[in-house]
């Protein structure tokens, strides 16, 4: 009997029907083209997804989960979009474009992003944020966002570009159901045989015996992955991407993406990288880091509520 270690050919039936099911349900990775002025786009880009990073980590509002996943969704999502409104309005300008409706709604719209993180900066203004997350992060962000989104629409800026929209949807609406159906059985069962996740999750400690409070926690959650989701699959990954190099892209949103599950359990810590390039991959095909969103928030509602009923 040979001691040769098992490998399976380069041409093996099984690698190549692997290689199709991955490029079907991720699609081709697209050809890009460097845009002019890529590399000042490249250095906005990494420095407001840092500040946005650090602002997500200096979050200090203690207690339940809403203040927390407002908190985190308002800067992952709120400083990307400001940084995204300021490169727009300069190539507007540029195109020959002048201050209009349109230019007033998107810097009304970046002003209530800004109010409530300078309000976070002084301990009255963390206390009310604490107290009131709906009503003082929630409400302004959702507002500010739409009039951003809005107003840079309506002066012809091409939100495309940054993965906000649609997208796609005719091509990623049937592949994003098959990755729902094929993921989701197995993180339940994965959370089932891995002792640490399902002892780590939900992270909200209340969550693990009271419905109620599991019910808060996935909603908190849900918060807080669209602002991640827009940070790493939107900005990072699109704004990177017109540079013309879109494994670049791709492989640059996951270190931080990794990183940033370090006090998590280390079998999601691991998979983390690998799905986050996949992730990528999937939003630049898809045009739209909306995909992405969904299937993460999912993800955690099944590990969060598989861990509670293993604990019943």
């Amino acid at each position: 009997m040979s001691d040769a270690p098992l490998s399976l050919p380069a041409d093996s039936p099984w690698l190549r029907r692997g290689r199709a099911v991955v490029q079907w349900l991720l699609g081709d990775v697209p050809e890009l083209v460097r845009e002019p002025e890529s590399g000042a786009l490249a250095v906005v880009v990494c420095t407001a997804a840092a500040v946005a990073m650090w602002l997500g980590t200096r979050q200090e509002l203690k207690g339940p989960p809403v203040p927390m996943g407002a908190w985190r969704m308002l800067v992952h999502g709120g400083v990307p979009l400001i940084a995204v409104a300021g490169w727009e309005v300069r190539v507007l300008w540029r195109r020959g474009l002048r201050p209009s409706a349109a230019f007033f709604a998107t810097a009304v719209g970046v002003a209530l992003l800004v109010l409530p993180v300078l309000l976070r900066f002084s301990h009255e203004g963390a206390k009310e944020l604490q107290a009131e997350p709906m009503l003082r992060m929630v409400l302004p962000a959702a507002v500010g966002a739409t009039l951003v989104v809005a107003g840079l629409k309506a002066a012809g800026a091409r939100l495309a570009d940054w993965g906000i929209g649609l997208g796609d949807w005719r091509w990623w609406l049937p592949h994003h159901g098959m990755l729902l159906l094929a993921l989701l059985p197995a993180v339940a069962l994965t959370t089932c045989l891995v002792p640490p996740l399902a002892a780590y999750y939900p992270m909200y400690k209340p969550a693990q015996t009271d419905f109620h409070e599991l019910w808060t926690s996935v909603g908190s959650l849900g918060l807080d992955l669209f602002g991640w989701e827009f940070l790493f699959r939107g900005f990072l990954v699109f704004g990177i991407a017109r540079r013309g190099d879109a494994l670049t892209a791709i492989l640059l949103q996951a270190i931080p993406f990794f990183l940033l599950h370090s006090p998590k359990p280390e079998a999601e810590m691991i998979s983390s990288y690998i799905g986050a390039i996949f992730a990528g991959w999937f939003c630049l095909r898809a045009r739209a880091f909306l995909p992405l969103y969904v299937i993460h928030t999912a993800i955690i509602a099944t590990v969060s509520f598989t861990a509670y009923w293993l604990r019943t």
